[in-house]
């Protein structure tokens, strides 16, 4: 039944633009599908367009081609690329990354056709036209895009959002240089410059020996906030209220997601596991350390960034794309950082539960259900992705990482781990809205019974649908 759903959303879209003609008095004209011929296995789709809208919005700015910042080695390989797909299918390929995406497909769906081939923007975005029947299931075009292969086309985890109704609608491009790593929140940077300053221990030492834990940060708090040589107060941590609540979540050794002795999945927020995470996390922004932490009212991500360039804290919470995306991110401007995972809580694991989430899913590849031709799409697709000469294989990519972001081999080591190790948060779902707007005017345990009834429907309206989705097609 896993293409029901699918099936139903085409057939109400052919009512809807069946309907749409006839009130318009007009005559609609049959769909061309480009027929293409082939020889000696090689297919030539006969100088058919194939239009790829792109709307990759991220934190950081910078042009960008395909993701890549402009004039750069993988920017100059992703182009030589689309040359070399063109020429071998046979194509003129269009990139449009102008265009306001979710509007241009829901308005020529309704209108009965669709201009572009493939479309590409984050999962919060894909999701209100994949789960409004816009895009093509991929299950159907598993010959042509294998989503089950994680190295080319992104982890379950990666994936998450795009399952819906027992199919997958959209992949990401995971061989592809840097472009996986975007999709990661949580890692915890270090201004190693001001440790030197304050001669203290390299924190990257702790996680290697096992002791970076809450209470060794708690230790360190007030030693890491200080005033600096300019008479100005350095925090040890700033952050906000959600970066914080969120990236601790998992840092006690449950998950967003976890399935009861009945097989049911539920939310481990409401464990007592995860309790002891929030409570921590509380009693650092409103409780006992709040003096030492830094916490942006505002909720804006970009203070982060421009919190940590400007000195203002030894740690900060980070995302990929603000860590070493694109031009204005920390690899591009300090001279010295370290990535270390979010301290562990008594339950936890440096290694297995790192702290790293994935609120969107970026470079979120899809297919529009009316589109030409799927098929066409999905092979075009599938040669573009292809891994990019030079970084076949994940050592390449790990040892660019190494000579031209990173300072120390410990930051390669848990910057990589940090994403092995990811779990999707559900945050577009609605799960994390407690730690929206929590302030220190309720406890913990308050906070989280205010949310439990909205968290519940959101559980029973999304996760299931999602989590069972993933067991259809992939398995339990």
């Amino acid at each position: 039944m896993k293409n029901s759903n699918r099936i139903i959303s085409f057939i109400l879209l052919i009512f809807m633009t069946l309907s749409f003609f006839c009130a318009c008095g007009e005559q609609a004209e049959p769909e061309i599908v480009p027929d293409y011929s082939t020889d000696l296995g090689e297919i030539d789709f006969m100088g058919s367009d194939f239009v790829f809208l792109q709307r990759n919005q991220e934190h950081s700015t910078g042009e960008n081609y395909f993701g890549y910042v402009t004039e750069t080695e993988f920017a100059d390989l992703a182009l030589e690329r689309v040359k070399e797909v063109e020429a071998k299918y046979n194509i003129v390929a269009k990139i449009n990354t102008d265009k306001d995406i979710n509007t241009t497909i829901t308005n020529e769906t309704y209108a009965g056709t669709v201009s572009a081939d493939a479309i590409q923007q984050q999962s919060d975005s894909i999701n209100s036209i994949s789960r409004a029947g816009m895009l093509y299931g991929l299950s159907t075009l598993s010959d042509y895009i294998d989503y089950t292969d994680s190295k080319k086309w992104g982890t379950i985890e990666n994936l998450k959002p795009f399952f819906w109704d027992g199919d997958i609608y959209a992949v990401t491009p995971a061989s592809w240089p840097m472009l996986k790593y975007r999709s990661m929140d949580g890692p915890m940077i270090v201004n190693e410059n001001i440790i030197n300053y304050l001669n203290e221990t390299d924190p990257r030492e702790f996680v290697e020996k096992d002791e970076w834990t809450w209470s060794k940060f708690e230790e360190l708090m007030p030693i890491y906030n200080h005033i600096n040589d300019a008479g100005d107060e350095v925090k040890a941590l700033y952050t906000t209220v959600h970066w914080l609540f969120r990236t601790i979540q998992p840092t006690n050794g449950e998950g967003m997601v976890v399935q009861d002795a009945n097989g049911e999945y539920q939310l481990g927020l409401h464990t007592d596991v995860t309790f002891e995470a929030m409570y921590t996390a509380w009693n650092w922004a409103f409780g006992e350390y709040s003096s030492f932490v830094y916490i942006d009212t505002s909720n804006v991500w970009e203070n982060m960034l421009q919190a940590f360039l400007d000195n203002k804290s030894v740690l900060t919470i980070m995302n990929g794309t603000d860590l070493l995306g694109s031009q204005n991110s920390i690899a591009y401007q300090i001279e010295n950082f370290g990535v270390i995972p979010f301290p562990r809580g008594p339950l936890g694991n440096n290694t297995t539960t790192p702290g790293s989430t994935i609120t969107t899913t970026r470079f979120g590849t899809a297919i529009p259900l009316l589109c030409k031709d799927p098929a066409m799409s999905a092979i075009i697709l599938d040669a573009i992705y292809e891994p990019l000469p030079g970084y076949e294989d994940e050592q390449s990519i790990i040892d660019y990482l190494r000579h031209n972001f990173f300072f120390d081999d410990r930051d390669v080591t848990n910057y990589i781990n940090a994403f092995d190790n990811i779990i999707y948060n559900y945050r577009c779902e609605g799960i994390t809205d407690v730690y929206i707007g929590i302030k220190g005017t309720k406890s913990m345990r308050e906070w989280l019974d205010q949310y439990a009834e909205a968290d519940e429907n959101n559980r029973q309206k999304y996760v299931v649908n999602i989590e069972t989705s993933i067991d259809q097609l992939l398995g339990e």
